[in-house]
């Protein structure tokens, strides 16, 4: 027992030693004032990449892994008019974007910047007459680029331009002469001038044109053909000359020109000295400034690309690569001619996947059949499937181009240009901002953010953004803006694709009508039910994936909840076999993209997708229509059928087959081999014209063994996708792997172009038929129905988590990583996926493949009970894989930690990490201690420091109760450590100080997408802000707390209403990408300057309101079994803080700093290692940073500077100080640009610093502002400030609104309506949970999302208004976009619907509609228009106002239902109340409540406050009367209402809501008369009750260490009994227990005139059933003293049959003391608890006698007999039992207490005493130290071969069940041994133990060895 210290170490906060660098004040230099030894030369590098200037993948660094953000925008001439002031201007626009870019170490290095323009003749006219000699055509005719070439190597260059002008030659062009670039590189920072190249424009012209002097001839020229040939020399140069070499064309045509380089964006212009030329004129100018999220910045990677600059990320570009390489098959063009071969590949590898993107347009735009904005509408389309009100034109076109390509997916902003056309494309989703402005002199500035360039209110003619899917386009030659509409309805009527869709698209429901004509596809079952199914087993199905993850697909047509907090073996490690895709992990989107609610914005979401051949990309014809549409990617039965019978259907469509199995006899060769054939056989499938290929499994069976689908669809995808024939065909899936969501979406993800899951749909007819679900509808239909729709919304969901909104972009795509597999696998069938470790090869698979099979079909037929095994891969099962967190672990913790116990911690320790080991990759990690030089531990930092970094898990209020959160920020303030508050919000109430100094504050507080409970007092009491990225119990899914967890506490806290709903919204809307999350963290810098920011990139672990312990529940009777102290955790903390420093001694670290990122420290510990592991190379995570960047520092070493100092707030704050000092009121005025961002957060900081949450009164602080704000305008404005802007605003205003008012309006010079132009960003509002906000304009997208109690008035907004909101007011006086009130559970919002479309734009799922009649509603929503008439000048407000009365009806009150029926509730309460309080109650009211009911979280009785219990030092459960367990209906009921309440029990909640019922015992006086049953059976209605009470525990103690030794899967019995299936019950018991009827001992040993128990009881029982005794075979105790010797139920049998008998008196010895009424403190859960238990004997001799007939710690000294030998009695004497020094128990003798027990009879009932020592020592066994027969630990050989021990002779005295136990471990150990090693018959838990053997094979000489693993 070693003592901790005393907590008190944290009184002292200040006192923080130097190494403690995660404190906020510590004297760490800023960012400028070190520069860093940045290693960039060292660097090792990938020499395929450009110049070699990228990383080489090493480590954990991937360099294809790279990702980047950007701003972007454009300055145009609309009429075409070039001039020097329009490239002048875009310096103007790029440098107000720099915030938006990012630099390096060094701010001189830039992550990229430039600007294209078109060509400036009269710039370069001048240039090359100059520089190269040679008068240049007119505009167009001629051709100019940048090029990089080798820096500092002129041979080099000059043989590469050779390259280049020969290749030009031969394509019929000259090229005229090169002009070297002018540049600065003296600007450049370290990183950049490593690799400035040099840059050299070539002039080309058609030689047929110009001829071969220096003017040219004017002979014929054509645009295009010029064009397309500058094309294929750019492609053909690249591919010959390589961008390895340094080569690289920036751009290469006639019309446009990019300069471009790794530059900040101050630097570009600085940087080309051309850009600063007078006569460099253009009409327009595109810029883009880079922010390379994961990327290694490099000069080739900037933008703009050729073609297009992008803001945003590609999320589907593996699969687009993968799919555009496979059409280079298919493609042919008339114009490119023989030359198309050289244009391959035509994406070009290594770039970004915005050049991946340019690289196809490109190609598109040259080849002349489609316009540079068509393409992009092929290429980006807007969500068009779900769009009702779209024109079937449209919608035609789209179609069309869906059969042709699918869409290049995720959060984009794209703007191009080819010289006449620029605009810009915003994705689907809208997911990047994009604002415009127009002038009255025919100007459009387009860009990120509005306010780039400064433009004088009086000539701004309309303000305007990109709204989500469409397009922005100037037509310079036409000399206008071309209105979306009118541009896609003129692109949609330029073919009659209507008819072309009707007439060729093939419809699933045709083809299976015309197959159904001749072929009957009805599904045929065979006669085996799913307990004995042998198929299912032979692939792979569990007990637990049928029950966890199928039937609720099956039963509620959802996909199973589940959570991040899986602590079972990765599938790399664990020794049962696994299915492969669960080597797969879904990648999803965090900072760089957002995910997608698939929910409530499944507007933009899609599972349609066209198979089949697809047409030449490069054509416009009705043939390309000419492909199956599928509307989902899985297929039923009759559908798989009807597509095998195609050519029934449609002659022209042929199908094949293809057999995905192979012979058994073939063994671990016919693994691979088949997946060769099938490769080989799909291409041949190809080549004979087949146009679907189907991979089946279908023949699996006793003498096949079947490939993994995922395997063959994988490998035959990317096999044909190298071979160019991948787009010539579909590729379906007819698999009995595939059952769950996560199978589907891998096979898709691989190329899979539709499932049929046939196996999984043959369960659910089996189901049926078995009626194994119970419910009103429970056809097949409705369950087919169930499963398709769970599977379908799970495929939404698992595209949406990536940020991925069609299957089509989906499909192909490899959004996974593989986690342990070996690259021979990977790089053959998922070519491209990130697999770091190795790991399982194809023999592995292979083994694990023979292994499922031969549970289906043995080799050796064994007879085991029916049923699928369990594979303990969810819970926790002995004998199972390993879990983590397993009984004996949880039981020492709680040991240690409750009892200050340091052996208990030990041995949690130790068994943690052999868990571990079994588990996870660090498992095979262990400490390099050999080479390390050890210190004493005196020498490093002490635990009351080490602690201090310590930081509890974001679990918020919320999701666990009050008790469990606040204990926790008790623990941790005092040891000087963080809690953190999750996402829930945190009352202020909880940072005042307790009377004994705790307080309950948590130091860390989260901002999550929810922003719950998110203010400007929350984020000012803070020491840490922790930005949550990924969200929910499933990164990427977002969460929901229902409404009946919504307490009236946690309402307060989260700032919502009682019992209403709240979503977590999937993403953080202010983060769209890694920009974004820079702003956020700007943002909340100035929310409190002091505190950390930090970014939390996993997620939680999700919980339901069932914790039976109290921590994850509200429910207000679970929360008082909540029992934790806050010296607990100091207590786990202390002795974890303690094990840390023992290891940092032993490796020679003295602090925590020394030990961070030194990876080094640790090794491969290869004696772990095991046939499954012995692949993996964890090589890349041992490799250390500084290893790979030579002086990269490993800890935080500087400060950030976010350069606070220069904010516009500082001047505000100066000039509030009467306000803050005093309260007195200020006025402030001043100028705003867009580069001021988050304005008055800063000065909020310091209100609520200083005022707390109430904050200031109204407009104590009245801001008045001019100009364009930045982002975050007025984000988490606190009460008492008033922002005035006069001007507009980016995206964020009001962000967090904490209490303050916004007012927005537009310059009063201003000539546009307000009302029709867009005067605020996106996302404003979000998060808002009190204040005002009046704008005088439009919101863009999602304004007032997640809205929690702000008012607000606008005049119109965009797609996605008032998403997720649940409190406050909103009035729209104009329009709003689609999908209006998504997910909205609270607040009420009023539309002045002017046109009635707007109910067309409402998402109605969880609000309604209706008008505005209540007067109190009225007076409001009048009220709330003229303030913002008053506030703003609205000429719209006032017309409204002046006709309110007409327009009243206009206006749609938009109500969520859950609000309404709240507030509707409130009202009946108020009412209620109202009408007590009118009369005078004289009498008490029988009926009257006793329950408090001012106690709001419903407890019965009134409960002590928490904080005066944690003054105390502990949290105390209040006391309650038990729980009311059945309805009140339940204590009288008839028959039928029994039966029809049992069918309603609660499964989830029945441990707490019903009581324990236990059977009726008859009164023991009369059943001491007869040998009849003792108690009454329970029913089964009864049971059922009973079985009700289980809950299947993840971590099930009933089955481990402590609970039933026989290992019994009790949950699974129960759960059984609870749905009827008695004889699966009964299989599920025989599993584990060949005996489950049997109990008791069998002595081996008999005394003269003393008996052993067994030796009486069995006589008296054979007596009794042969002949009622009437045979006097028995032992009688009539008329006798009976004294019973040894307890348990052996001895009270012996009791209870002696007073059936008739005895005098009946006494039982027990030599142990007597046990306690309650668990003693060294009687832990979940150890067994010995406590004093009464048994039927001992009652009967109670009930008979008048006292219990135990005697404890009494011990038999001698028998008395007399001089005939006859028992007299018993000599006894008195023994206590003490503990000695070393905690071992003792007995010894009471002096002066013998005493004589009178006896005529004795039983022995002391059980096994030891085996028969003779025989041991002739067999020559080798025994332990207790005498007992010696095995290994869990093994039953002994050290003599072929003779094996089990139960009591080898473990010693024990209960039979462990003789059962252990007999069925010998009896698999001896069968092994029989049998070469091979065994099925199962062990612990009724699991199979896993031996790696090899099957036979014919392909090799038939042996094979085996290796063995403990499952």
């Amino acid at each position: 027992m070693a003592p901790v210290p005393s907590p008190s170490i944290s009184s002292k906060p200040n006192n923080i030693a130097s190494f403690n660098h995660l404190a906020n004040d510590d004297p760490l230099p800023l960012v400028e004032d070190s520069p860093a030894l940045n290693g960039f030369d060292q660097v090792e590098r990938n020499p395929d990449s450009w110049a070699g200037s990228a990383p080489a993948d090493q480590g954990l660094y991937a360099f294809e892994n790279d990702r980047d953000s950007c701003g972007v925008g454009f300055v145009c001439q609309i009429k075409g008019n070039g001039s020097h002031k329009i490239v002048s201007d875009a310096r103007h626009l790029l440098c107000a974007m720099t915030h938006r870019g990012a630099t390096g170490a060094d701010s001189r290095d830039g992550d990229g910047a430039g600007v294209m323009t078109t060509i400036p003749h009269r710039f370069f006219v001048r240039e090359a007459e100059r520089d190269i000699g040679c008068l240049l055509p007119p505009p167009g005719k001629y051709a100019v680029g940048n090029v990089f070439f080798k820096q500092k190597d002129p041979l080099t260059v000059q043989a590469h331009q050779k390259i280049f002008t020969d290749i030009a030659s031969g394509l019929g062009l000259r090229v005229l002469g090169w002009r070297r670039v002018p540049t600065d590189g003296s600007i450049l920072g370290p990183a950049a001038s490593s690799k400035e190249p040099e840059i050299l424009q070539p002039f080309v012209v058609l030689r047929s044109y110009y001829g071969d002097g220096n003017a040219p001839l004017d002979g014929k020229f054509d645009p295009t053909h010029f064009e397309r040939q500058l094309y294929v020399l750019r492609k053909h140069a690249t591919h010959t000359i390589t961008l390895a070499k340094w080569f690289y064309v920036c751009s290469l045509s006639s019309k446009n020109i990019v300069y471009k380089g790794q530059l900040s964006p101050p630097q570009v212009y600085n940087y080309y000295h051309d850009l600063n030329h007078v006569f460099y004129e253009s009409h327009f100018a595109l810029v883009h400034s880079r922010f390379s999220t994961n990327t290694f910045p490099s000069w080739d990677r900037a933008q703009p690309m050729r073609w297009a600059a992008h803001n945003g990320e590609i999320n589907t570009v593996r699969g687009n690569k993968n799919w555009m390489h496979a059409r280079e098959g298919v493609l042919h063009s008339a114009h490119f001619g023989e030359d198309l071969d050289r244009l391959y590949p035509i994406i070009e590898a290594g770039g970004s996947d915005s050049a991946a993107f340019d690289n196809v347009l490109e190609l598109l735009v040259v080849n002349g059949v489609l316009t540079l904005p068509e393409a992009v509408m092929l290429m980006i389309p807007e969500a068009w499937q779900h769009n009702e009100f779209m024109e079937p034109e449209k919608r035609a076109f789209y179609n069309w181009a869906g059969c042709l390509m699918e869409p290049w997916d995720g959060p984009a902003l794209f703007a191009f240009s080819d010289g006449r056309y620029c605009g810009a494309n915003l994705d689907r989703n809208g997911l990047r901002p994009c604002r415009y402005v127009v002038t009255s002199d025919d100007i459009i500035v387009c860009a990120s953010e509005v306010g780039v360039l400064y433009i004088e209110p009086e000539k701004i003619v309309s303000k305007g953004r990109l709204k989500p899917g469409r397009m922005l386009l100037v037509d310079t030659v036409e000399g206008r803006i071309v209105d979306d509409k009118e541009l896609k309805r003129t692109t949609a009527s330029k073919k009659d694709f209507g008819s072309w869709v009707e007439g060729q698209m093939l419809q699933v429901p045709t083809i299976l009508k015309r197959v159904q004509r001749t072929v009957d596809t009805e599904p045929v079952l065979d006669e085996y039910p799913l307990s004995r199914d042998p198929t299912l087993l032979a692939f792979g199905y569990t007990v637990e994936q049928l029950s966890l993850l199928m039937l609720p697909m099956v039963n509620d047509g959802k996909e199973a909840l589940g959570s991040m907090g899986n602590d079972a073996p990765l599938a790399c490690m664990a020794n049962q076999p696994r299915v492969i895709y669960d080597y797969f992990r879904q990648l999803f989107a965090q900072v760089t993209n957002p995910p997608i609610d698939p929910i409530r914005e499944n507007i933009v979401m899609s599972l349609e997708t066209y198979v089949g051949p697809e047409g030449n990309l490069l054509d416009m014809n009705p043939k390309q229509c000419h492909r199956v549409l599928l509307e989902s990617p899985v297929l039923g039965l009759e559908e798989m059928t009807a597509f095998k019978n195609i050519k029934l259907a449609y002659p022209s469509w042929n199908s094949r087959t293809i057999d995905t199995t192979f012979p058994k006899s073939y063994g671990l060769p016919g693994y691979e081999d088949t997946l060769e054939r099938i490769c080989q056989e799909a291409s041949q499938a190809i080549d004979d014209g087949i146009k679907i290929i189907i991979l089946s499994d279908r023949e699996v069976g006793p003498d096949r063994v079947p490939l993994s689908a995922l395997l063959a669809c994988g490998g035959v995808h990317h096999y044909l996708v190298k071979r160019k024939q991948r787009a010539k065909v579909a590729l379906m899936i007819e698999t009995g792997e595939a059952r769950e969501v996560h199978h589907m979406c891998a096979l898709v993800s691989y190329g899979a172009d539709a499932i049929c899951p046939y196996l999984m749909l043959e369960v659910i007819h089996k189901i049926a038929r078995e009626r194994l679900v119970k419910g009103h509808d429970t056809t097949v239909e409705k369950l087919l129905y169930n499963y398709y729709k769970a599977t379908d919304n799970g495929i939404l969901k698992v595209m949406s988590k990536m940020g991925i909104s069609t299957l089509a972009s989906y499909k192909g795509a490899q959004i996974f990583e593989a986690l342990g597999l070996h690259n021979d696998v990977v790089s053959r069938c998922f070519t491209g996926t990130a697999s770091r470790v190795q790991g399982a090869t194809f023999e592995l698979l292979a083994m694990d493949a023979f292994e499922m099979h031969e549970r289906g079909w043995p080799s050796r037929e064994t007879i085991i009970p029916p049923g699928m095994p369990e594979s303990g891969e969810y819970h926790w099962r002995d004998g199972g894989d390993a879990h983590v967190n397993d009984p004996t672990g949880i039981a020492n913790l709680q040991d240690a930690v409750r009892e200050r116990n340091q052996t208990a911690y030990d041995a949690y320790a130790k068994n943690a990490h052999e868990q571990i080991k079994n588990c996870t990759l660090r498992g095979l990690l262990e400490f390099d201690f050999e080479s390390a030089t050890p210190i004493p531990i005196e020498q490093v930092e002490p635990w009351n420091e080490i602690v201090r970094r310590f930081c509890t898990g974001a679990m918020s209020y919320g999701s666990i109760s009050m008790e469990a959160h606040s204990t926790l920020a008790v623990a941790m303030n005092r040891l000087g450590g963080k809690s953190n508050t999750g996402e829930g919000g945190e009352d202020p109430e909880r940072s005042q100080l307790l009377a004994n100094g705790d307080t309950m504050r948590s130091a860390i507080k989260q901002v999550a997408s929810g922003r719950f409970g998110v203010t400007s007092n929350y984020l000012s009491d803070s020491d840490e802000l922790q930005i949550k990225m990924a969200q929910g119990a499933k990164p990427g899914e977002g969460g929901e707390l229902p409404g009946h967890k919504v307490s009236s506490s946690i309402a307060k806290t989260r700032h919502s209403t009682p019992g209403v709903g709240l979503i977590s919204p999937p993403p953080h809307h202010d983060i769209y990408s890694i920009e974004d999350l820079k702003q956020l963290i700007y943002d909340l810098k100035c929310a409190n300057p002091r505190a950390r920011v930090s970014v939390k990139l996993v997620s939680e672990v999700g919980v339901v309101n069932t914790c039976p312990v109290g921590i994850a529940t509200q429910d207000p009777h679970l929360r008082a079994k909540f029992a934790g102290q806050p010296e607990q955790v100091i207590n786990f903390f202390y002795y974890l803080a303690e094990e840390l420093r023992g290891i940092m001694a032993r490796l020679g670290f003295r602090t925590i700093n020394e030990m961070v990122g030194r990876v080094e420290m640790l090794k491969v510990n290869d004696a772990l290692r095991t046939i499954k592991t012995a692949q993996l190379d964890l090589s890349a995570i041992l490799k250390p940073a500084w290893q790979m960047r030579p002086g990269a520092a490993t800890y935080r070493v500087r400060q950030q500077d976010h350069k606070l100092y220069i904010r516009l707030d500082n001047k505000f704050i100066d000039e509030s100080e009467p306000a803050l000092a005093k309260g007195l009121p200020v006025l402030i005025d001043c100028e705003v640009t867009n580069t001021d961002r988050a304005l008055g957060t800063t000065l909020s900081y310091k209100v609520s610093k200083l005022y707390g949450e109430e904050g200031l009164p109204k407009d104590t602080i009245h801001i008045s502002m001019r100009g364009s704000a930045g982002q975050s305008l007025g984000a988490f404005l606190a009460p008492g400030i008033t922002i005035e802007l006069e001007g507009d605003a980016n995206d964020y205003v009001g962000k967090g609104l904490s209490g303050g008012r916004l007012i927005v309006y537009p310059p009063k010079e201003s000539t546009f309506k307000a009302e029709e132009n867009i005067i605020i960003g996106n996302v404003c509002l979000y998060g808002a949970t009190s204040g005002q906000a009046f704008i005088r304009g439009i919101a863009a997208e999602r304004f007032a999302v997640r809205n929690s109690g702000a008012d607000a008035v606008v005049e119109g907004c965009g797609d996605h208004g008032c998403e997720y909101m649940t409190g406050g007011r909103v009035v729209v006086l104009g329009a709003t976009g689609r999908n209006f009130a998504a997910g909205m559970s609270g607040g009420i919002a009023y539309v002045l619907d002017m046109a009635h479309t707007f109910a067309t734009k409402v998402n109605q799922e969880m609000v309604e509609l209706g008008n505005v009649t209540d007067g109190r509603e009225i007076a409001l929503l009048r009220s709330l228009i003229e303030d913002h008439r008053h506030y703003t000048g609205s000429n719209l407000a006032d017309r409204v106002l002046k006709d309110f009365h007409h327009l009243l009806p206009m206006f749609v009150r938009v109500m969520p239902m859950d609000y309404k029926r709240v507030l509707e509730e409130e009202d009946a309460k108020k009412k209620e109340e109202k009408k007590k309080h009118s009369t005078i109650d004289l009498v008490r009211s029988r009926t009257a409540s006793q329950v408090d009911l001012a106690v709001s979280e419903g407890i019965d009785t009134p409960k002590e406050p928490l904080a005066t219990a944690l003054m105390k030092g502990m949290i105390t459960p209040s006391s309650q009367h038990e729980v009311n367990v059945v309805d009140v209906e339940d204590s009288l009921m008839d028959d039928q209402t029994t039966k029809e309440r049992v069918t309603k029990l609660d499964k989830n909640r029945g441990f707490m809501k019903y009581k324990r019922r236990n059977e009726l015992y008859r009164p023991p006086r009369r059943r001491v008369k007869d040998w009849k049953e003792i108690s009454t059976r329970l029913g089964e209605d009864e049971l059922k009750y009973q079985t009700a009470r289980c809950m299947d525990c993840g971590v099930p103690f009933c089955q481990s260490d402590t609970g039933c030794p026989i290992s019994n899967v009790i949950p699974k019995w129960n759960d059984l009994v609870f749905k009827g299936q008695w004889r699966d019950a009964l299989n599920r018991l025989l599993l584990t227990n060949n005996f489950p009827e049997f109990t008791g001992r069998i002595p081996n040993r008999q005394v003269d005139g003393i008996h052993f128990a067994m030796e009486y009881l069995q006589l008296n029982t054979a007596s009794l059933l042969n002949s009622e005794h009437k045979d006097s075979n028995y032992i009688s105790a009539k008329d006798k003293d009976v004294i019973v010797i040894g307890g348990g139920d052996t001895g009270n049998d012996c009791i209870g049959t002696s007073m059936r008998h008739g005895a005098k008196s009946v006494t039982n010895f027990e030599l142990l003391p007597k046990p306690p009424a309650a668990r003693g403190r060294d009687n832990p859960w979940p150890q067994w608890p010995r406590i004093f238990r009464t048994d039927y004997g001992h009652t009967e001799v109670a009930a008979h006698f008048g006292k219990d007939p135990r005697e404890f710690c009494i011990s038999t000294k001698d028998f008395v007999v007399d001089e005939d030998g006859k028992l007299q009695g018993l000599n006894t004497v008195r023994v206590e039992w003490t503990k000695d020094s070393a905690g071992r128990w003792k007995m010894e003798e009471v002096p002066g207490s013998e005493k004589f027990f009178k006896a005529q009879l004795v039983f022995l009932a002391l059980g096994f005493l030891g085996p028969e020592q003779d025989m041991l020592k002739s067999l020559g066994l080798k025994l332990d130290g207790r005498g007992n027969i010696s095995t290994a630990h869990k093994q039953y050989a002994t050290s003599v071969p072929g003779i094996f021990a089990a139960g009591d002779c080898r473990r010693g005295q024990s209960l039979i069940v462990w003789g059962i136990n252990e007999g069925r471990g010998a009896a698999a150990e001896v069968d092994a041994y029989l049998s070469n090693g091979s065994t099925r018959l199962p062990v612990a838990g009724g699991f199979k133990k896993r031996l790696f053997v090899p099957p036979p094979s014919k392909m090799t000489n038939g042996t094979s060895t085996q290796v063995e693993v403990n499952a």
